[in-house]
């Protein structure tokens, strides 16, 4: 299974609406897998479907560690969510330093709901909700926000955003090299 190019801001691919996917097949079957060894080989916890070109609404991602144990919630786990939904995002929220392999050589305090409740379908077509907390629930978040055409530097501010968005310019340069 062959790590994917990973597409790099700015890119028109990343701020588009990916697709529901309405038949889990081979084709998505070999996506996903194909997503977890560039996850991996790129030392990522997340990655959107989007962030290797791929306009579906799948993600993956593997949480190893975590130290917000909240009762009856998740915050660990290796997971591939297709077509997820979250359904409850808690008030309480909390600021954490993210960054993202598709915005190399960056990161950023941004503040997200600390716990949320999610439905998606797995690799076999079955129907799950989790409720997750800490760094799974942030990852969940930013992962959908991939496949809604959203970045995460998008909720900084439009200074700190126009910032980011030059520096990845260059940064892109960098890597197209």
């Amino acid at each position: 299974m062959p790590a994917l190019p990973i597409v790099i801001a700015p890119d028109e691919r990343l701020i588009t609406r990916a697709n529901e996917i309405t038949d889990i097949n081979d084709k998505v079957k070999e996506l996903v897998n194909n997503m977890f060894q560039t996850m991996y080989k790129a030392d990522g916890l997340g990655l959107a479907a989007v962030q290797v070109g791929a306009m579906e609404r799948v993600f993956v991602m593997d949480i190893q560690s975590e130290k917000d144990e909240l009762a009856g919630y998740e915050s660990t786990g290796k997971f591939c969510m297709i077509n997820p939904e979250i359904t409850e995002l808690s008030d309480e929220k909390v600021i954490m330093k993210e960054g993202c392999l598709s915005i190399p050589e960056q990161s950023y305090e941004i503040e997200r709901p600390r716990y949320l409740t999610v439905k998606y379908q797995d690799i076999n077509s079955e129907e799950h909700t989790l409720k997750a907390s800490g760094w799974l629930a942030r990852c969940i978040q930013h992962e959908l926000d991939h496949l809604n055409g959203i970045l995460y530097i998008r909720h900084l501010s439009k200074l700190k955003y126009d910032m980011a968005m030059k520096k990845a310019q260059k940064v892109k340069k960098h890597y197209e090299q």
